[in-house]
């Protein structure tokens, strides 16, 4: 199931690496979201 959810933009100097935690909607359970290339941790390429 895919959930759209709104992301702030990474600010310049941020680490790439950086994962922001969200709650998602539709499962209740917390997601953690890479906010440079907007994957999920643990997604596969």
């Amino acid at each position: 199931m895919n959930v759209q959810h709104w992301l702030e933009e990474p600010k310049p100097g941020d680490p790439a690496c950086a994962y922001e935690t969200v709650v998602c909607k539709a499962c209740t359970r917390l997601h953690f979201i890479n906010r440079d290339t907007r994957k999920l941790l643990g997604e596969r390429e």
